[in-house]
């Protein structure tokens, strides 16, 4: 099997798509104006990864972030003149220099960085080969050191690819300067001579306030409530109808995925979405989740493992297949979670499940800390839930069509 094309007509993420979903071996090069790209995938999975547009080498980044020795990395280096088919990481580890779970974490980071800086590449050529590795007289990137046992899911790469570029999107969108067609500003007047008669803020005495009773303080506070509530509300069915138009054609499994993080942005500060398996959930990516620990949280939230044999809030969720509001009830596994997520506990959590062929596929976990401010926006929230489950079934139905369809030929 031979995948050629340009970017322009098959973008990378169906392409990671085809692959992951077809559990393919082989690599993938990518040339644009940009330079040149390379992933390689094992049976579906991405274990290597490399660009002539990130080229920080694997001993530069561990020096640089003071977890291997100068020294060290020079003896290392000069093993591997020796032996060249041996990676890098490998003689580190079994030198004593650092430990293969660093080298793993460093190597997985360093790939995550290539592929979402790949994703946004959209003009230029593909090559998709089957086989092991591509030889090295065939690309001049070198990702020999760059390679993983446990390969990277690519579903998970093209959720979390996507919502970068998303964010950087919406981040050039604030940055962007005044267009140039605004009228521009008048010089400022010479400053009048004060005058008694001036009533500026600042020449005033501080005034003292007025009593604030309890009869003017309620309406007021009601009436206030009531316009955000009111302006919030819009602002959801706006955003939720054009999401709408998002999910009618999705293009790949992680877009819906991403879209479902995108509006719990809309009513919660924090959420995390979990794959539901027959006796698990596991974190599948989040957003808004910060810790003093220093780890990634991306990667805490993809180490989350919570068994449904033992009582939890995801159990209760599954065995009901509704959505719950309220507080987080004690349990060994919700304390558990409760710390992995950050340590502070919410006063209200909201899990909504996403419902798949009659199954439970995805719950959206969310939360207000560290705010705690009120839930609002559920309603829309489970209504766009239950659209993303219909467009799942939608596509795998035409998944399952289009291959009945190449068994007939």
């Amino acid at each position: 099997m031979s995948l050629v094309g340009r970017l322009e007509d098959l973008a990378l993420p169906d392409i990671f798509q085809i692959i992951s979903l077809s559990k393919k071996t082989g690599t993938l090069v990518v040339r644009s104006r940009k330079g040149t790209g390379m992933v390689v995938f094992k049976s579906g999975q991405v274990i290597q990864a490399g660009s002539d547009s990130i080229r920080d080498s694997l001993g530069n980044i561990l020096v640089s972030q003071g977890m291997v020795d100068q020294a060290d990395l020079a003896a290392a280096l000069a093993m591997q003149k020796a032996a060249p088919d041996k990676p890098l990481g490998m003689i580190l580890a079994e030198t004593g220099a650092t430990t293969s779970k660093i080298i793993e974490d460093v190597v997985r980071q360093q790939i995550e960085e290539i592929i979402y800086d790949l994703l946004a590449w959209e003009e230029g050529f593909f090559n998709f080969e089957l086989g092991e590795i591509a030889p090295k007289d065939k690309i001049e990137i070198d990702t020999h050191d760059l390679l993983l046992k446990s390969g990277l899911s690519a579903e998970y790469l093209l959720m979390e690819g996507t919502r970068i570029l998303d964010e950087r999107r919406k981040d050039q969108t604030r940055k962007a300067p005044p267009s140039s067609s605004a009228p521009k500003a008048s010089p400022a007047a010479p400053k009048a001579a004060p005058t008694a008669k001036r009533s500026a803020p600042e020449s005033l005495p501080p005034q003292k306030p007025a009593p604030v009773t309890r009869a003017s303080y309620e309406p007021a506070k009601a009436e206030f409530r009531a316009r955000i509530e009111t302006e919030d509300s819009s602002k959801q069915l706006t955003t939720l109808k054009s999401m709408f138009d998002e999910l009618r054609f999705p293009t790949a499994t992680a877009e819906v995925t991403l879209l479902i993080l995108r509006y719990a942005s809309e009513v919660v500060n924090r959420a995390i979405l979990f794959m539901a398996k027959k006796d698990e959930v596991r974190g599948l990516g989040q957003f808004g989740i910060e810790l003093t620990s220093g780890k990634s949280p991306d990667q805490v939230v993809r180490n989350i493992r919570i068994p449904l044999s033992e009582p939890s809030l995801f159990r209760n969720v599954i065995e009901s297949k509704r959505t719950y509001l309220g507080p987080l009830e004690a349990s060994e596994q919700n304390s558990y979670f409760v710390n992995e997520a950050g340590g502070m506990k919410p006063d209200a959590v909201l899990a909504i499940p996403l419902i798949v062929d009659g199954k439970i596929a995805l719950i959206v976990y969310g939360d207000n800390l560290p705010d705690q401010k009120p839930i609002r926006g559920l309603e829309t929230l489970e209504i766009f839930m239950n659209q993303a489950g219909m467009a799942l079934e939608k596509a795998l139905l035409e998944r399952k069509l289009a291959e009945l369809q190449k068994e007939k030929k």
